[in-house]
């Protein structure tokens, strides 16, 4: 049985360093991913599918790792759903809450320190899909791979459309806003492993991919 090991690590953020690794092992492509959490506001993703039982909820990915006081926020079909609160009496208060490869989260971590959050799943592979509806979406990449948001993450970025990158712990950083005629505003957007992002979408549309690890 043959085995590949992928290793990406990389800078989140435009304030403070956060580390995101991921080890990959064939032959179904299973991995790990390592995502530091800073206190405060974090825009992430779940890079990874996990094919168990509610694999893909709040309840599964964070478990109790997350201090007292920690919440989810997810935004979906134009506004949040109701906040997902942590408290170490209670837990989570929708642990089914789903967190899937291709959609994004602010994760509100209570306290002063780090916290490393471990995600567990496939690489998704073959042809992909996220759904980008007209106006705001938060979302993310559906495979677990960094760089450039058009390549190689071939996001379809139409004129007038504008990303939001947040910065973990942190505030925003520039809008940044794509022209047909004069291309971004500061340059094309990275994206990191593990990080989700703002879309204002001029129009609906789907973000398809159709990735195999090699």
């Amino acid at each position: 049985m043959r085995t590949k090991t992928a290793l990406v690590t990389a800078a989140i953020g435009l304030v403070g360093a956060a580390t995101v690794s991921a080890q990959v092992y064939s032959v179904n492509v299973v991995g790990y991913v390592n995502s530091t959490l800073k206190p405060g506001f974090n825009l992430i993703s779940n890079p990874l599918n996990n094919t168990a039982t509610g694999g893909n909820t709040v309840g599964t990915i964070f478990g109790s790792a997350l201090p007292d006081g920690s919440a989810v926020y997810k935004f979906v079909n134009g506004g949040y759903e109701a906040v997902n609160a942590f408290s170490d009496m209670f837990g989570w208060d929708t642990p089914g809450q789903t967190l899937v490869p291709g959609e994004g989260v602010f994760v509100f971590l209570a306290g002063s320190a780090d916290v490393t959050v471990t995600f567990v799943g496939d690489v998704n592979q073959g042809a992909l899909s996220v759904p980008v509806k007209a106006g705001f979406n938060m979302v993310s990449s559906p495979v677990p791979q960094a760089g450039g948001l058009v390549d190689p993450l071939a996001f379809p970025i139409q004129d007038g459309d504008t990303v939001y990158k947040h910065q973990r712990g942190g505030g925003y950083a520039l809008p940044n806003s794509f022209s047909d005629m004069f291309g971004w505003d500061n340059g094309e957007p990275t994206i990191e492993v593990g990080e989700a992002f703002w879309v204002l979408s001029t129009a609906a549309k789907t973000w398809t991919r159709t990735f195999t690890v090699q």
